[in-house]
């Protein structure tokens, strides 16, 4: 309701209580002058034919308290089933406000349920993206890792040399894989049944390697070599590559691994002996797991040097 309508509604309800009171008077002294009529004209006898002062009037207003008590009675009970009326009009509103309330509640919940599965689906395909876009530059890094190896497999002679084609036709993993071979099978034999802690092993291996001519310049050419720091990059770049997890990580390092050839792996074991970080990688993502389990008495160098 506006304030327009409200004004005359408010005028209405202050006349009407003093009409109201003003009707009661007027209904008050006129009750009796129309009952002495209504008598005369209905031919009642309502008066003692010795009362003078029209004493039997007095019943009258007892008549009229009866009727305004039946009225008032009546009214009571008006206003109570108006009032019960009015309260169940009010439940029935309060009904249809939580019915409205738990519609909007419940649409609210959809809401966020909804709202919640596209977040997740969200970033289910944000991580999706990530991996993938992970994996399509972790390949072309593997193809460039066939490309050093071939490079690093053929061992470049400086300067004339009786013995140039000999070196030449020489692969350098597969000199590198029998001298590593030989060495660690030396190594073995020799101090099998000694306690060494692990930087007597290193040392005992250094020298061996440096003491062996036929192979220390195949040695130090790969030390230095692309190959080896291309196995080095992709080991860092899985490692610290964002956006994936560790069940990634692992996929990944299993894939790089399982491409490597044996003649590779015993290179790589050889290349970390000088190498602190190359060790620290080889040892935490157990690039030479599958030698260490076939190793049953654990007096291998790679039992000794590599497990964690």
């Amino acid at each position: 309701m506006n304030m327009n309508n409200q004004i005359p509604q408010d005028k209405k309800e202050r006349w009407l209580i003093p009409l109201f009171m003003i009707g009661i008077v007027l209904i008050w002294f006129l009750f009796p002058w129309t009952l002495s009529h209504l008598a005369k004209w209905l031919e009642w006898n309502i008066q003692n034919s010795d009362d003078t002062n029209f004493g039997t009037f007095g019943d009258t207003f007892g008549a009229l308290n009866t009727l305004f008590s039946g009225l008032a009675f009546a009214t009571l009970i008006i206003t109570l089933i108006l009032q019960r009326r009015e309260l169940q009009l009010q439940r029935k509103a309060v009904e249809a406000q939580q019915l409205e309330i738990q519609k909007s509640n419940d649409i609210a919940e959809q809401q966020v349920t909804i709202t919640e599965q596209q977040a997740e689906l969200l970033e289910k395909q944000i991580r999706e993206a990530q991996v993938q876009n992970f994996f399509n530059i972790l390949f072309p890094l593997f193809n460039r890792r066939k490309t050093y190896y071939e490079a690093a497999d053929k061992l470049p002679v400086f300067g004339p040399s009786s013995h140039v084609t000999n070196i030449q036709s020489k692969s350098t993993f597969k000199t590198l894989h029998m001298e590593a071979l030989k060495t660690y099978d030396i190594f073995h034999k020799t101090y099998r049944n000694d306690f060494l802690y692990k930087d007597d092993v290193l040392r005992i291996l250094k020298k061996m390697i440096h003491e062996s001519s036929p192979f220390l310049l195949s040695y130090s050419y790969l030390k230095g070599s692309k190959y080896k720091e291309n196995f080095l990059y992709i080991i860092n770049f899985i490692e610290n590559f964002e956006g994936i997890d560790d069940k990634d990580r692992e996929v990944a390092l299993s894939i790089f691994i399982s491409d490597f050839s044996m003649s590779e792996l015993y290179v790589i074991s050889l290349l970390t002996i000088e190498d602190e970080i190359l060790m620290e990688k080889v040892i935490k993502y157990k690039i030479f797991n599958s030698f260490i389990e076939n190793d049953h008495d654990g007096k291998s160098v790679f039992s000794q040097l590599f497990s964690e």
